[in-house]
Order: C-alpha cells, then sequence, then structure tokens
C-alpha cells in the first residue's frame, strides 16, 4: 500500500466510507478492477480535448460502484486538465420539471465546478478571476477601455452560441464591478443561476435573457467554450442518481425529462457542441424498464439497446456501460486495503490478517441471500464497523462477531422518499 498518502486524503476517504458513500479524494488508492471501463473514459477524455465529446449511460445496481466510478473519472478528468460539473438529481433537481427543477439542477452543477486548483467545487470565481488575470497579463499596461476591448476579443467566439451575447455582458459586467470593488456582484448571480427577474437581468446586467428551465443546457455548453478558451482541455459533466426521473409517479414529467435528456444526447452525439462530455448514473432498471425507464421512450430505447450482434458480451464503447459485479478476487483485493487504510489512520497493528479476510469474505459470501446481491459499498462498510469495533473493544473476538453475519440487499435509502411533485 502507498504509505505516502497524505493524512487528510485517509481521514476523509475513511469517514466517508465508514458513512457509505463515495470519497471526494483518494480514490486511486482503493480502486479495484473496471480496466475495461476506464479505458474508454480516457479515450473520451481525449476525444473531447480534441474538440468533441461523448455522452453515456453508467448503469448498476445501488452501491454496486456508479458513484465511486464517475468521482474517480472527475478527479482523473482534473488531474488532466479539464474542468468538471457534477450533481445527484432529486426530486427537486431534474433535467426540466414545472417549478424550476431543471434549473436547480444547473445552479448546483455550476456550484460544484471545479478545476485542479479548487478539486471540491466553487471553482467560478476563481475561473473568472483566470480568466481576467490572463488577459491582463498580455497587455499590462492598458487604460479600462482597452483593457474591456481585450476582454471581450478574448472571448468573441462565445457571441455566435445561443445566449452567447448575453453570456458575454454577465463576464464583462463581472470584471467591472471588481474593479469598482462591489460586494456582491449581479453578474455573479446571474451567471449562477439566481436572479429570478428579467428586469434585473437587464438592468443589473444587461442581458435580455435570464437561465432557466428551457435554455440551462445551452449555457453548459457556453461554460464548456469559455473555460477551453483559458487552456482547460474541455469540460466534462456528471449527474448522478438518474433512477430519481425512473420513480416519478407522472408520466408526462418522466417523458419531458426523458426528452431533455434525448435532446442533450443527440446535441453531444452529433456534434452539436464541442470539448463537452456528459455522464448519467442509474439502475438497470431506469434504463431497460419497458415501463418507466428510459426504454419506455422509443427515441432513447433504439438509441441505447444492445446491438443483435453483442449476444450477452461486454461492450464498453456503446452508449451504456454496465458495471459489472467485482469478482470476488477483486472483493479480496479491496478488503485488504481497506483493511491497511484503517490501521493507518489510527496508527496500529491489524488484528485482522489475511486468513481472517478470507474468513470474513467467505461468511459474506455464505451468509448472504445471493451473491449478487452483494456490493462493494456494503462490504466495506461492514468491515469498517468490524475493525472499529475490534479497535475499541479489546475483548471482542473476531470469530464471534464474524460467525452468523446475514447480508441483505443493499437497499436505496430514497426509495420512499422520492415522489413526483407535480400534479
Amino acid at each position: 500500500m502507498n504509505q505516502n498518502i497524505p493524512r487528510r486524503t485517509l481521514v476523509t476517504m475513511m469517514n466517508a466510507l465508514s458513512s457509505g458513500v463515495v470519497p471526494r479524494r483518494g480514490l486511486e488508492y482503493i480502486a479495484v478492477g473496471r480496466k475495461k471501463e476506464t479505458e474508454t473514459f480516457v479515450h473520451d477524455l481525449e476525444d473531447t480535448a480534441e474538440g468533441g465529446g461523448a455522452f453515456r449511460f453508467i448503469s448498476g445496481r445501488f452501491g454496486n460502484g456508479k458513484s465511486f466510478m464517475i468521482q474517480m473519472v472527475r478527479n482523473y478528468a482534473m488531474d488532466k486538465g479539464f474542468a468538471v460539473m457534477d450533481a445527484d438529481l432529486s426530486v427537486n433537481r431534474r433535467l426540466t420539471g414545472s417549478r424550476k427543477e431543471g434549473l436547480n439542477t444547473y445552479v448546483e452543477l455550476v456550484k460544484n465546478l471545479a478545476v485542479k486548483a479548487r478539486p471540491e467545487g466553487g471553482a467560478l470565481v476563481l475561473i473568472l478571476d483566470e480568466w481576467i488575470e490572463t488577459v491582463r497579463s498580455k497587455a499590462p499596461e492598458v487604460d479600462a477601455t482597452a483593457m474591456e476591448r481585450a476582454l471581450r476579443d478574448s472571448v468573441s467566439n462565445l457571441a455566435s452560441l445561443p445566449h452567447g451575447p448575453d453570456f458575454l455582458k454577465a463576464v464583462i459586467g463581472y470584471w467591472k464591478d471588481k474593479e469598482a470593488g462591489v460586494d456582491d456582484i449581479p453578474s455573479l448571480r446571474w451567471l449562477r443561476g439566481e436572479m429570478e427577474l428579467k428586469r434585473d437581468a437587464r438592468g443589473k446586467v444587461g442581458a435580455d435573457s435570464l437561465i432557466n428551465d428551457d435554455n440551462w443546457y445551452d449555457f453548459i455548453k457556453i461554460w464548456a467554450e469559455f473555460v477551453v478558451g483559458l487552456g482547460y482541455k474541455g469540460l466534462v459533466v456528471f449527474l448522478d442518481e438518474a433512477v430519481v426521473l425512473y420513480k416519478l409517479q407522472n408520466k408526462v414529467s418522466r417523458s419531458n425529462n426523458y426528452e431533455r435528456l434525448l435532446t442533450i444526447f443527440n446535441d453531444i452525439m452529433q456534434g452539436k457542441s464541442s470539448h463537452l462530455s456528459m455522464y448519467v448514473c442509474g439502475t438497470p432498471e431506469f434504463i431497460e424498464d419497458q415501463n418507466r425507464g428510459l426504454y419506455s421512450y422509443e427515441a432513447l430505447r433504439s438509441r441505447l439497446v444492445q446491438g443483435r450482434y453483442e449476444n450477452g458480451y461486454d461492450n464498453y464503447l456503446g452508449p451504456v456501460i454496465n458495471l459489472r459485479p467485482l469478482t470476488n478476487e477483486e472483493i479480496y483485493v479491496l478488503l485488504r486495503t481497506i483493511r491497511d487504510l484503517h490501521a493507518k489512520r489510527y496508527d496500529y497493528e491489524p488484528v485482522v490478517d489475511d486468513d481472517r479476510l478470507n474468513v470474513y469474505l467467505g461468511s459474506v459470501l455464505a451468509s448472504s441471500i445471493s451473491s449478487d446481491m452483494i456490493t462493494p459499498r456494503e462490504i466495506t462498510r461492514d468491515l469498517i464497523s468490524l475493525l472499529d469495533t475490534l479497535r475499541q473493544n479489546p475483548s471482542a473476538s473476531f470469530e464471534e462477531m464474524v460467525s452468523g453475519r446475514r447480508v441483505e440487499a443493499d437497499r436505496n435509502p430514497d426509495d420512499d422518499l422520492i415522489e413526483d411533485l407535480e400534479i
């Protein structure tokens, strides 16, 4: 195991894993398997950097590694010079809706805008300031008028995009207000999608439009071109928990969201966007259910259904990447890594040696209702809980704690919470 893992990263990882959530950092220390899937994402990033892009659905059941996969790709993309955005969909964040659900998704994406220098998100101001300083460095002695002209020239290519002229007014307005020392800059609220009144957009930003449910994806495309102008290789967008759309009770709401997905899918895959890739994560039911899933929307089904010649073989180059379960050998490697990280986190000699790890894994496999029900999320969370208990209770017996363990299906905590809010 890498002994040079930063302490902060180690603590963050263990806290997240013990809670059953995917850590934002340090995933490279616990990644196992997924070689073919990773190769696909690497190729996608290469295409994105060259001006193209990709749109893929990542399919896997709860706890099987979807969120882990996209966080790992997210971190890799930033390391390679991309800007990234990510958001978890929810009842209040979708692709579209009657109560600003699409806008809410945009707001979350921009809030989580991240680059290597700001990997935790919140990089909007950093990127805007970087743009200003980059232009200023090329003409340090110019006056305000010349500086504004230089700023406009540096992003003039955006003017031809839908809503591009308004975006230019907003970023120029940001520069002017920043130079004037304004604390609450209206252009920032407009860029974040937080401005609600058109009269404010016209009066405070000079823009004729607001970012809303209908046009938010147009602004994602603008952001992709903007960051490329600063030297980033492109923009990669991640949408997790798309099963929310599948669970909408209102058929019209589901169809509207699926239609928006189709529009974005077509736009990216037909090359109408540039330097932009998007990944949407959901369960197999979200994609394949003929009554409520994406397959219920014929235009999407015809694009996503497996080819007739695949015949059960894995295809990691198609629009849907199905995450296979980890093998027992891969799970064992993961458990051993988690054990070593736990010992390093609390600075002790592991009491659960490799033989006991084998006993633990064997107990999990033997006591589970089905091997297909075992997920990396559950098995790692339970191992950390076991290690915590053994460390705090020296008299506890590993054998007694492990014997008789029964594994239930990993359950989505939102199952009872997700309801359609539209009537």
